[in-house]
């Protein structure tokens, strides 16, 4: 089976092994990666053990359960990465997590802040997140105005949000 992080790799010589405690993502990017993973297959337990000592209080493990088992998880796309390698101490991954729930296609994209708790293992801090509604393109749908409201749902007129 392939890992459904989007690496290409089987999944037991990728997140497999974090997930399994059989080994510790050696970077940033490898723990969100493995995060993600562990949503598609409900594995809160992980996403709990993951997260930064002072940050478990407030994680609600009903809620993500919820929201892991409700969704159809489509795709991960890294955005980019900054820091976060074997010699750091902390990083920021920006990705964007497609899936399906209620009918409806949604990107979540987020920028992930994470850093290295005192036995050298990476921790998720904490996440700046939007999600958007994803529809699809129909063939002779009436073109969008400049000033029109951006079809993303952002808000916003065109010209200042997807029209850029």
């Amino acid at each position: 089976m392939q890992c459904p992080c989007g690496s290409g790799l089987p999944l037991q010589r990728c997140c497999g092994p974090y997930l399994a405690g059989a080994a510790s993502p050696p970077t940033a990017e490898a723990l969100m990666r493995s995060r993600y993973t562990a949503y598609t297959r409900g594995d809160i337990g992980y996403i709990e053990a993951t997260l930064a000592s002072d940050r478990r209080g407030a994680f609600d493990a009903v809620a993500a359960k919820s929201w892991a088992t409700r969704a159809t998880w489509l795709a991960l796309r890294i955005v980019s990465t900054v820091r976060g390698q074997p010699g750091d101490a902390d990083g920021v991954v920006s990705f964007v997590a497609t899936y399906r729930e209620d009918g409806k296609t949604i990107e979540h994209h987020e920028t992930s802040q994470f850093r290295r708790d005192d036995g050298g293992a990476w921790r998720f801090v904490e996440g700046d997140t939007r999600a958007a509604v994803v529809e699809p393109k129909r063939a002779g749908a009436a073109k969008v105005g400049r000033n029109d409201p951006c079809p993303c749902g952002s808000g916003r007129k065109f010209k200042f949000c997807c029209g850029r």
